[in-house]
């Protein structure tokens, strides 16, 4: 399988927002997600992509010599073969490049998946959001990365 991975822009504005309404319930709007990867100096989004296909995206927010992961999503037809953790590694490869010292993020406490691939990656878990999901009232671990 040919997985390439690149910096994303405009043009995969249109994929981001399909996988993105497909993955989620409470999903960003396609002005959201515009704003944030074209319009924002501190966001860094990356695509992944199959052949012609952008098949999964990550997303982050640097500030200062921190940097939150906003979201991460695989196209359904493409997970478990490992392009998720393709779109983590290279994004903590380029936080590390960058001078960035620490990540965190967000993640549905109920979400084993994703809570194994930021495990897997070094992400330690470190506290509790309480209701922080809108759709679901669901509970949000924090979890931090030091690099």
């Amino acid at each position: 399988m040919n997985i390439w991975i690149k910096r994303a822009d405009i043009n995969d504005l249109d994929s981001i927002y399909k996988i993105e309404k497909d993955t989620f319930t409470d999903y960003w709007s396609y002005d959201s997600l515009y704003e944030d990867i074209c319009k924002t100096p501190i966001s860094y989004y990356l695509v992944a992509g199959f052949d012609e296909e952008v098949v999964g995206y990550i997303g982050m927010w640097h500030v200062l010599d921190e940097s939150h992961i906003m979201n991460i999503a695989v196209d359904k037809r493409y997970r478990n073969m490992g392009i998720g953790t393709l779109l983590l590694s290279s994004l903590i490869d380029y936080s590390k490049d960058t001078g960035i010292k620490k990540m965190t993020l967000e993640v549905r406490e109920h979400n084993e998946n994703a809570l194994k691939l930021y495990e897997k990656h070094g992400f330690v878990r470190d506290g509790i959001r309480k209701e922080y999901y809108r759709d679901t009232k669901e509970d949000a671990i924090i979890m931090w990365k030091e690099l």
